[in-house]
């Protein structure tokens, strides 16, 4: 389970009859669920419930849910038997032989049984005859143990750790608890059972939506990475001209990353996204936070501006948002009148779906240019080319077992049409198709 992309389906079976101690069995289950659903990981995760599990359920359960892991909650006796309910809701129970022969039949579709019961660990010595993980109790067990040893097996496994780590984590949480029960949980592993689950590494073609921010992932726009810090090392601002999902977000993020090495004057990287701000007043309270300078606009921003040791980059993304309702010109002016100059405290990246001069029209009543456009040099950022689209699938599946064809390369190109954002959603999917069909 470790590193794989493929779904993992996760099959908890509760059973607390009627006729004995109630367990906290639900707040188990909604604590496991809790935990997945928290996790980065989420996506990766099906939990399916079986409550009040009769013994005809068992099989049922497993054929519906086609689980990885089985996950076994409820009673268990000191000579090695699990309760299960009756056609009553009381109890029955089941000998450990006859689960063994049961798993045994879906031993090529099962990879990890848990059983957090009472006791059963003679069960869980009997079913890893056939299954690779199996993980039970070796004495009775309470109820708030028992959840804090699911909660942290189920937390590491969503942080892609292995079973048998998880099985560490879930004892270790029973300890910060500080509840005396860490040494009940056992494992047993039967290393000639074959795991379901081929390990593969997670979908590489992530993330789908929203800027890249880890520098691996980045990938393309060198040479405009470079006629960037070429226009602003010469003490002129820039501006990034884009259609939606060209990647200029990643682009200037990235930019961002690289200024301390790339500049010849050090200035202090800072990035906003002014989706994240509301109106004027809000923007000039985020600035001043940013560069660490009290609140303030006007003379007063421009004077502790100049008097810090080190000036300033400001990459603005979505600067489409300044035509908005709640901002005016005069952000735009002092902008321009911060950034203007070689010794200027300012220095900004722009980031816009459309060239400045048509953005901000306003600025051409009674004659007039736009502030920001007078500052800034424009670099067009175009779709990726034919070449830089097979260079980037080729890249992201080489430390993969997956290979596209030619047919589905040239239909990704054409249909993505060079846009990096489609592209990678369009790689996603076909990447999954690959996984899920076991290829």
């Amino acid at each position: 389970m470790h590193n794989s992309d493929i779904p993992v389906k996760i099959l908890f079976l509760a059973a607390d009859p009627s006729d004995e101690r109630r367990l906290r069995l639900l707040q188990e289950l909604r604590d496991i669920r809790e935990r997945l659903h928290l996790s980065k990981e989420r996506d990766r995760f099906i939990l399916e419930s079986r409550e009040s599990v009769r013994v005809g359920d068992i099989t049922q359960a497993i054929f519906d849910v086609d689980p990885q892991i089985v996950h076994f909650s409820g009673h268990g006796t000191s000579t090695g038997e699990l309760y299960f309910e009756s056609l009553a809701g009381k109890s029955q129970l089941v000998q450990a032989d006859a689960l063994a022969n049961l798993f045994e039949l879906v031993a090529d579709k099962i990879d990890c049984v848990v059983l957090n019961a009472c006791y059963s660990e003679i069960q869980a010595q009997a079913i890893a005859q056939h299954i690779r993980f199996v993980i039970g109790m070796n004495q009775a067990i309470g109820d708030k143990a028992a959840i804090a040893f699911s909660v942290g097996f189920y937390k590491a496994l969503a942080a892609n750790r292995s079973i048998k780590e998880a099985y560490e984590f879930g004892r270790v949480e029973i300890q910060l608890y500080n509840l005396p029960e860490h040494l009940i949980p056992v494992i047993y592993v039967n290393p000639t059972a074959k795991p379901r689950v081929k390990k593969i590494i997670p979908n590489p073609f992530v993330p789908q939506n929203g800027r890249v921010e880890q520098p691996q992932q980045f990938f393309g726009r060198q040479r405009e990475i470079q006629r960037v810090f070429e226009v602003l090392n010469s003490g002129s601002s820039v501006a990034l001209i884009g259609k939606d999902g060209l990647g200029k977000s990643s682009l200037l993020w990235e930019i961002c990353r690289v200024a301390e090495n790339r500049l010849q004057q050090s200035r202090l990287a800072v990035f906003f996204d002014l989706n994240d701000i509301g109106d004027e007043k809000d923007f000039y309270i985020a600035l001043c936070d940013k560069v660490a300078i009290p609140e303030c606009k006007g003379y007063k921003l421009t004077r502790n501006l100049r008097q810090r040791d080190k000036k300033v980059l400001l990459a603005l993304d979505n600067v489409g948002k300044l035509t908005w309702k709640g901002f005016t010109r005069q952000v735009r002016d002092q902008l321009r009148g911060l950034a203007e100059g070689g010794d200027a405290p300012l220095r900004l990246i722009l980031a816009a779906n459309e060239p400045l001069e048509d953005l901000f029209n306003d600025s051409q009543n009674d004659g007039k240019t736009s502030p920001l456009a007078g500052i800034c040099q424009e670099e067009n950022i175009q779709p990726w080319d034919d070449a830089t689209m097979r260079d980037f699938i080729a890249a992201r599946l080489m430390k993969t077992y997956v290979s596209f064809t030619e047919e589905e390369i040239i239909q990704l190109v054409e249909e993505s049409r060079g846009h990096p954002r489609k592209l990678m959603q369009l790689c996603y999917r076909t990447y999954r198709k690959y996984v899920e069909s076991g290829q």
